[in-house]
């Protein structure tokens, strides 16, 4: 009889998060624009994390904010042997907000023309999304897209919902909205694969559970852990607790970490930590003192595995190259840019390093928070394509 862990999921947020065009029109109530992938990343990992516990083993096929290219992703998926993909976006129409009753609305699943097994895998997920939040319910759509055209198996495109409806756009970065559609899809991928779901809190299969045994680790809690590891293949760190390779998340570079422990786990027989990115993405990683050392309080504020704090001053995230403009884009002292004193501009295609981002005053796209000079300034945010270190 099929396992769970018999089948590799691909799963696909789509586009990058610096994109150009796949964002909101600009909303007043939240004083910015959304951009596609902030929902896109977000409902893609809670649904690696809904099939996880279900026992899949998952494959992300953009790991990183970088927009990957389409080949790439499923050249990713075909190469791993991946058993079904399934691949979220947000729909648009003219991208701007008509207004109640104008602007286009509700969810749609797209597949490959005339193909059977995408078919039946978007019908077992429609059949969990209608059951959720009220949206219009806008069918299964047959349309040559690369991705359901390319990958070898089942796989669905999910439009979840259109930017250019002021309520669905919003919907976007709701926390409730991303889980509830992760774990409605999820539900659908076990029907196809004929795999019990497993709701949070049931347990589930794939590595040892946890066992505080009383390591709580209470003294380590809050502070950063990095890796002392000087092997050339890095620092393995995980999705879950297991030291399984299944669920390897990554790997860190010597002197590379994580700004926040959460708590100290026995798992397998040894020590692990907990781990949250500056993003707040949970990951576990070794405890062993021969691989990582503790140092210091923690940090936490957006992207992915954190480089090497500098000594005293602002801590990165991760980098943006300078996108959008004719020659150089300008650093200023502060988030407004009409009050700010100029400190000097940065060429196009240059990079600086990122502390995180702000909504500031007189920027629809608000501003980047970067180090320049040893310093923390600012620069217009849709100059700047963010990728977490």
């Amino acid at each position: 009889m099929a396992k769970a862990s018999d089948y590799l999921i691909a799963l696909d947020d789509g586009h990058g998060l610096g994109t150009a065009g796949k964002r909101t029109p600009y909303i007043p109530s939240v004083g910015r624009k959304i951009q596609e992938n902030e929902f896109n990343e977000r409902v893609t990992l809670f649904l690696k994390m809904e099939l996880e516990r279900c026992g899949f083993r998952t494959l992300l096929t953009a790991p990183t904010d970088a927009d990957t290219p389409l080949k790439a992703r499923t050249d990713a998926a075909n190469s791993m042997g991946a058993d079904a993909l399934v691949s979220n976006h947000y729909n648009a129409f003219d991208g701007k907000f008509d207004g109640p009753g104008k602007d286009a609305e509700g969810h749609s699943l797209h597949v490959y023309f005339n193909d059977a097994k995408d078919r039946r895998l978007a019908e077992n997920i429609a059949k969990y999304l209608k059951q959720g939040t009220k949206q219009v319910y806008r069918g299964i759509i047959e349309q040559n897209l690369h991705m359901t055209r390319e990958f070898n198996g089942p796989a669905v495109l999910v439009e979840n919902g259109f930017m250019d409806n002021e309520r669905e756009a919003l919907l976007m970065i709701n926390e409730d909205f991303q889980r509830e559609t992760a774990r409605e899809q999820a539900l659908g991928v076990c029907d196809f694969f004929g795999i019990p779901y497993v709701a949070a809190g049931n347990g589930g299969n794939g590595g040892t559970p946890p066992n505080p045994d009383g390591t709580s680790g209470g003294n380590v809690v809050g502070k950063r852990v990095e890796s002392i590891y000087r092997g050339a293949e890095g620092l393995d760190f995980y999705s879950r607790p297991t030291f399984d390779d299944a669920y390897r998340a990554g790997t860190l570079k010597f002197g590379y970490g994580f700004p926040t422990i959460v708590r100290k786990l026995k798992v397998e027989g040894a020590d692990m930590y907990e781990v949250k990115n500056s993003r707040g993405h949970v990951f576990y990683v070794t405890a062993a003192p021969q691989f990582v050392k503790v140092e210091g309080s923690g940090q936490s504020s957006g992207g992915s595995a954190s480089p090497p704090p500098a000594s005293g001053g602002p801590i990165a995230i991760g980098e943006i190259t300078i996108i959008g403009v004719a020659n150089a884009a300008i650093v200023q002292d502060r988030p407004d840019r009409l009050t700010s004193k100029d400190l000097g501009t940065i060429r196009k295609g240059r990079t600086l390093p990122v502390t995180g981002s702000v909504r500031g005053k007189n920027s629809s796209s608000g501003y980047w928070e970067v180090i320049y000079n040893g310093r923390r300034a600012y620069i217009t945010g849709k100059f700047g394509r963010y990728k977490a270190y």
